[in-house]
């Protein structure tokens, strides 16, 4: 089954004088200084911060609306002996958001617990059933973390029975906010809070660095934290610029020199670790690939507060349990997660004139149709909700594809929906099942009416074109510094034009299914660089006849055997004459 073609897109080549004055101020190479005004470093003092991230750059806390009366809230109820429970959502956003609040907190006061909703019985978000725990537990203050934005009937009933609500939160705010004691979210109006797009776990991070302001403690304590909102960050995908991208650094580098036993755990259950210690430096795309998937498969496929359990432990025999419990969730949800892929697919209308796809299973595992729902745009690309049924509604997720805004598209069809929730590029949603089939016609005509044609081929973003004679040592080195990567400064990506088979390209893998690439450049055959193409393995013949070709890709290192050397890792190539 043939996936469908990637659309190249050269980025437009940035203001040339503010090109030629960063060159100049840092005494950088044009492609550099391309690369960085690309991404709004266009000054010296920019620079200079964009490649020095660290905890002096971040933003004061209480710019945040609301932020004051979280902190005298917080404090009132320490001096008052007051019960606090920390709730957060099942996913890794939540669970990591509920173990940098519960961690923080215990310093200070032992009447802190945590409370995470079962994803089956209570579903997403604030719930009743999280609530009248709360109530027989004689709490009163419940602080929400990655939730509660959306809660207005919940946080009125929980109101009724004395409980005070601090929200701290991320997700889009509807017309009506909930009546809380306070609402920490940047998105919400009236707030000017300069990063916008934090993470449910950053939130959390910026109320303890307002705490430790008001509490007179030592400023680094909160950092101690940040591994946690690296991984929170890094997953739930947000914007990795500006705050996010300080914050993800100095998480990074927490992880790299003292890890949390719990996360110690996973990388190992990952094979990250050899002898104890990393393979290679953590990367962001190890937090996605590695731990995101395990800590969020305890909620998937068991109790998210194994998460939580497992992120809080501060041994690592107390944190082998939760360890080995996530384990074995991770590998049923691989097996799961793979079942309903291959079902799913005899499911895909391939017609071109279809503009959404939507499938539904009533036997479908709830806790990994997110993970189908991603998978299935590899083979049509096209604005996907995954359904299954649960206590005897539909529910399901969505995934978008660049530049659509999927929450608008399902909002356009409430009427037919119990609830739903989420941003531009994910969001799930619940509906009653005689409801379906008027929403799947409504979701296409919705989608069909909004969507461009731009936004209907996967997308690949070109940086700048390089020549192979333009990778060097220090080339590489500087464009390495301008991690951590992720959206908005995602690794750099290059086109070269030209390249023919330098004797050493072939196919590799199970049924040569990958390229291994070994190339150089017509007009400089001194330049010669190897690489990797995976799912490009049926170009390898016509490379090895010399057909020249242009490849699209990123530079990374490879080290083998102690040698190390600049690879490319091959995103699309394409013939000269095709």
């Amino acid at each position: 089954m043939e996936r469908v073609a990637k659309q190249w897109r050269l980025k437009p080549l940035p203001d040339q004088d503010k090109v030629k004055n960063l060159q100049s101020a840092i005494n950088a190479s044009e492609r550099l200084a391309t690369l960085l005004v690309q991404r709004g470093v266009e000054d010296f003092d920019t620079a200079r911060n964009f490649f020095n991230p660290n905890a002096k750059l971040l933003h004061d806390p209480f710019l945040m609306k609301d932020m004051d009366k979280a902190v005298k809230r917080i404090s009132a109820a320490l001096e008052q002996g007051e019960h606090i429970m920390i709730y957060g959502d099942y996913d890794v956003d939540g669970t990591t958001s509920v173990a940098l609040m519960y961690s923080y907190l215990r310093s200070y006061e032992n009447q802190v617990s945590y409370y995470i909703p079962d994803r089956y019985k209570e579903g997403y978000g604030i719930s009743i059933d999280g609530i009248d725990f709360a109530v027989d537990n004689e709490i009163s203050l419940i602080i929400a973390l990655d939730c509660g934005i959306k809660a207005i009937e919940q946080v009125d009933y929980a109101t009724k029975h004395g409980i005070d609500f601090i929200i701290c939160d991320h997700h889009l705010p509807g017309a009506t906010l909930p009546k809380a004691h306070a609402i920490l979210n940047p998105l919400q109006q009236g707030c000017d809070y300069p990063c916008k797009y934090l993470s449910g776990c950053g939130i959390g991070f910026k109320l303890t660095q307002a705490l430790n302001y008001a509490w007179d403690k030592d400023s680094s304590e909160p950092l101690a934290l940040l591994d946690l909102v690296a991984i929170a960050a890094a997953c739930d995908i947000v914007p990795i610029i500006n705050e996010n991208r300080i914050l993800v650094h100095l998480g990074l580098q927490l992880m790299q020199s003292a890890q949390r036993p719990g996360i110690k755990l996973l990388l190992e259950n990952a094979g990250k670790l050899e002898d104890d210690q990393l393979k290679r430096p953590l990367n962001v795309s190890d937090i996605v690939f590695a731990i995101g998937p395990r800590i969020n498969a305890a909620g998937r496929m068991d109790q998210g507060i194994t998460a939580v359990e497992l992120l809080c432990a501060q041994t690592l025999k107390a944190a082998e349990s939760a360890a080995k419990s996530i384990a074995q969730s991770n590998k049923d949800r691989r097996e799961v997660d793979m079942q309903i892929l291959e079902e799913s697919l005899t499911m895909l209308d391939f017609n071109p004139e279809k503009y959404s796809t939507v499938v539904f299973d009533s036997s479908w595992h709830k806790g990994v149709v997110g993970i189908v729902a991603s998978r299935l745009q590899d083979f049509c690309y096209r604005p996907t909700i995954v359904l299954t049924e649960s206590n005897g509604l539909i529910s399901g997720s969505a995934r978008s594809v660049h530049g659509f805004d999927v929450h608008a598209a399902i909002a356009s069809c409430s009427d037919l929906l119990l609830n739903y929730g989420g941003h531009r590029a994910a969001a799930g949603l619940t509906l009653e099942p005689e409801n379906l089939d008027a929403f799947k016609a409504a979701f296409e005509a919705s989608v069909a009416q909004h969507i461009t044609d731009d936004q209907r081929k996967p997308l690949l973003d070109i940086d700048i074109e390089l020549n192979l004679r333009d990778i060097t040592p220090k080339f590489f080195e500087t464009i390495s510094r301008m991690a951590p990567f992720g959206p908005e400064n995602m690794r750099p990506v290059f086109i070269t034009h030209n390249l023919v088979n330098a004797n050493g390209t072939r196919g590799v893998g199970e049924y040569a299914a990958h390229l291994k690439l070994d190339v150089t450049q017509i007009g400089d055959q001194k330049s010669r660089i190897a690489g990797i193409a995976f799912n490009l393995g049926d170009h390898a013949e016509r490379i090895q006849t010399g057909e020249s070709f242009s490849a699209v890709y990123t530079l990374e290192l490879n080290e083998f055997r102690g040698v190390k050397s600049i690879e490319m890792n091959v995103k699309d190539l394409r013939f000269t004459d095709s």
